[in-house]
């Protein structure tokens, strides 16, 4: 039985239907096939990509999980640095910025199917996929 929690399903990267399906197809590590998702949730058989183009709205999220890693990333360096250089503010942070692609990748995706598909959790939904 799935979990009905929102937030567990969200932080599991689950299907907003059944909360028990993978969203993606490999583990975040896998550089090379971090950003492969199932067209279908492997579980209940809900269309992940609601309409064409859906996904490009988490763009924004990304965008805003990027900006807040610069600033904390700067806040971090001015406190703890002494305010260094400019080329001191600049690699670590975008280091760090580049070490999180996959991690805001699949973030932003799964917050914004969550938040904005209007797609509403049903606990009897798992386990009623369809097989092709």
């Amino acid at each position: 039985m799935s979990d009905p929690s929102k937030l567990a399903a969200v932080v599991k990267a689950r299907c907003p239907q059944c909360h028990e399906g993978r969203i993606f197809t490999h583990k975040w590590w896998n550089l090379l096939k971090f950003s492969e998702m199932h067209e279908h949730c492997p579980s209940c058989g809900l269309r992940y990509e609601v309409e064409p183009g859906f996904f490009f709205g988490a763009m924004y999220i990304s965008y805003a999980f990027t900006v807040g890693i610069m600033i904390v990333g700067g806040i971090i360096i001015y406190n703890f640095f002494g305010d260094p250089s400019a080329e001191g503010y600049i690699i670590p942070i975008t280091l760090v910025s580049l070490l999180m692609v996959p991690f805001n990748f699949r973030m932003a995706r799964v917050i914004f199917i969550h938040l904005f598909s209007m797609i509403k959790y049903k606990s009897d939904a798992a386990g009623t996929a369809h097989t092709k």
